[in-house]
């Protein structure tokens, strides 16, 4: 189902421009994708607001990476077991478990406990 058209009013049409530097552009991206925005999205944020909040960034490393990976492959084998049989499998509590747990320690910063 396609999204809702939004209203008249609503919609981003109108065009505000200004000219930069290859510098400052670069500077403007990399704040914007620092704070997880798009370029248009971290100006009009920064414009509108006056503040931006840039989020820290942290990489996985290879162990969390490949326990992510892991944990996506049981539920794509978990997936397939539902689709071709129409029910879903007990293990898909302990999966989901071990994704929140996952999260939780990688992403909130928590013990996972």
């Amino acid at each position: 189902m396609a999204r809702p058209r939004k209203k008249p009013l609503d919609r981003r049409a109108a065009l505000l421009a200004c000219r930069l530097t290859p510098a400052e552009r670069l500077a403007v991206e990399q704040a914007a994708m620092r704070a997880g925005l798009s370029a248009s999205a971290y100006m009009r944020r920064l414009l509108l607001t006056g503040k931006v909040v840039i989020r820290e960034n942290r990489s996985l490393d290879h162990a969390a990476y490949d326990q992510l990976r892991r944990i996506g492959v049981n539920l794509n084998q978990l997936a397939r077991v539902a689709n071709r049989t129409g029910q879903i499998a007990p293990q898909i509590d302990e999966a989901l478990a071990a994704v929140i747990r996952f999260i939780a320690r990688e992403l909130g910063g928590g013990d996972g406990a």
